[in-house]
């Protein structure tokens, strides 16, 4: 049975697009079979693929119309979705089908009050559920040792979702990985970098294999 992970926020810039592509390629790297969904009007993803080296996880555009069924058609284990930046009907469907919902933020008060919507319609949905989608924040692109960066924790502390202990801090890695076709797990030198979405996979796959709500 395909396992869905929707990477989702209604604000741009909040890097959805490099933790799903990297990501992806953890999962892959830990015995997974990964492919991505991209959502995003933008079609970040679906560049990123048209340079992407030999070995990276298949990128599929994705629809509202047509989401549900190229998740149903996926032949990979795990199928990550890249959603819009917006709170529209494809994010809506990609939560509804997703087993697990992580947010990417910023540590800025526009990226967290952006995903209010969001949050609200994840709380629906796992009250009708009893559930199900599990969801976590993921804090990205923080700027170590500033005071935004030790207090985020705090702030998302505030909402009744949990927050993954990794982070991704500001990197020159995730760009140029995301602009060469690659990931920061197959680029020489970055090893901070990949041991951040280590941690991030390790503790996405920990949320997933929870029997305990």
């Amino acid at each position: 049975m395909t396992t869905v992970v929707s990477i989702l926020n209604q604000k741009g810039g909040s890097g959805k697009s490099t933790l799903a592509t990297n990501l992806a390629r953890a999962y892959e790297l830990e015995g997974y079979g990964a492919q991505i969904l991209d959502g995003d009007s933008q079609r970040t993803v679906t560049e990123w693929a048209k340079l992407a080296n030999e070995g990276m996880p298949t990128v599929t555009p994705t629809t509202a119309p047509t989401i549900k069924e190229d998740v149903d058609t996926a032949t990979s284990s795990v199928v990550f979705v890249d959603g819009a930046p917006a709170h529209d009907t494809l994010n809506v469907r990609a939560m509804k089908l997703s087993d697990l919902v992580l947010i990417p933020v910023r540590a800025s008060g526009p990226d967290i009050w952006s995903s209010e919507d969001l949050l609200d319609s994840i709380q629906t949905r796992r009250e009708e559920t009893g559930g199900t989608p599990r969801a976590a924040f993921v804090v990205c692109q923080q700027i170590a040792r500033t005071n935004l960066a030790s207090e985020i924790g705090d702030v998302l502390g505030a909402y009744a979702l949990p927050t993954l202990d990794a982070r991704t801090n500001h990197r020159v890695a995730y760009a140029e990985a995301l602009s060469s076709g690659t990931t920061v797990l197959d680029m020489p030198g970055a090893k901070k970098a990949e041991d951040e979405i280590r941690r991030i996979a390790e503790q996405s796959l920990e949320l997933l294999r929870r029997t305990d709500e």
